[in-house]
């Protein structure tokens, strides 16, 4: 049975959004929120000549405190139980596999993060998680 409810945050104010309904509907159904946010991967044979693993992945754990802070502030006090989670590799990819392998009911995720193209209605992310994921997918905009 699916339980739960997963929100891709980067920090944006879409992604605060998504946030905040994703809570509402958590508190609906007496379940938990599981925040993620997706790093690149970095490793390429060119980063491994310069940076050790070790580097690369402190980079990434670096880059992933600062975008999940607002959400796990925002999160902390709605009094609903959360799990915050850094994934490494393609957005969209690691949010559907996620969604997978945690059994989620929904992902709750903002129309647009940090990284779109101006002039389209969702981010390249967002619509690629409609298409792929097993889960209903509910877009939310700021």
């Amino acid at each position: 049975m699916r339980r739960n409810v997963l929100v891709p945050f980067d920090g944006s104010e879409s992604a605060q959004a998504a946030l905040k309904s994703a809570i509402e509907l958590a508190k609906q159904f007496g379940e938990a929120v599981f925040l993620v946010n997706v790093q690149p991967s970095l490793t390429t044979p060119n980063t491994k000549k310069l940076f050790t693993e070790q580097t690369i992945r402190e980079y990434q754990t670096t880059l992933y405190e600062e975008s999940i802070q607002t959400g796990i502030e925002i999160i902390k006090y709605s009094g609903i139980p959360y799990e915050a989670k850094l994934l490494v590799g393609l957005p969209k990819e690691e949010i559907c596999q996620a969604a997978k392998d945690l059994q989620v009911r929904y992902i709750v995720m903002g129309s647009r993060g940090y990284s779109t193209f101006v002039g389209t209605v969702l981010g390249s992310v967002s619509q690629g998680v409609l298409y792929q994921a097993d889960c209903p997918v509910m877009i939310v905009s700021d």
